[in-house]
């Protein structure tokens, strides 16, 4: 029987080849890490819009019609554009949903407070806004009164046929696309 012995330059072979080893399942691990960190944050800060709609005020107690976008994600949301979806048909402000759906009791509402101080019909800005996590804007209200009968009861109507698409970022431009309340696409970029 040979007197089998390792020589050094086997041994310094073998001790090579397992360096490289555990340096490459320390690399795989390290990627694995990062990866799983970078998904959490992003899971952190995705925002998630919704659009509702509602014909009452539980605060005044009185019929309201309100169209509200609600960021239901954890993360904050900054909406860089919106249509409204009416028919079919896109439209881009609600200036030009209001004359699609209600032009002509929109018209005799705006004539009968022309110059008045009524505030039955509030609107607020949405392009270029942020809604933190939780947070909604109520961008369109329309308090039932004797002047706007004919208007709140239509778009009472209406708004069951009316959608919202939305484009907004994360706070890491990680841009998306929602319909109503469907999920989320992501895409490169709002425009």
């Amino acid at each position: 029987m040979k007197n089998q012995k390792i020589s050094t330059e086997k041994l310094n072979f073998i001790i090579a080849v397992c360096a490289i080893l555990i340096s490459a399942a320390s690399f795989y691990a390290t990627y694995l890490q990062a990866d799983a960190a970078n998904k959490q944050v992003k899971a952190m800060t995705l925002p998630l819009l919704q659009f509702s709609t509602g014909n009452w005020s539980p605060v005044l107690k009185k019929k309201q019609i309100t169209f509200t976008l609600r960021n239901a994600g954890a993360g904050a949301a900054i909406i860089k554009d919106y249509r409204f979806i009416y028919k079919g048909n896109k439209y881009h402000s609600l200036d030009s949903y209001l004359k699609a759906c209600c032009a002509k009791e929109t018209d005799e509402f705006l004539q009968k407070i022309k110059n008045t101080n009524d505030t039955s019909l509030l609107t607020s800005r949405v392009i270029n806004t942020v809604l933190a996590g939780q947070e909604e804007n109520e961008f369109l209200m329309l308090t039932y009164a004797d002047n706007n009968q004919p208007l709140w009861n239509k778009l009472n109507n209406e708004r069951w046929k009316t959608k919202i698409e939305v484009c907004f970022c994360s706070l890491l431009d990680n841009c998306y696309v929602t319909q109503e309340n469907n999920p989320a696409k992501p895409v490169e970029q709002c425009l």
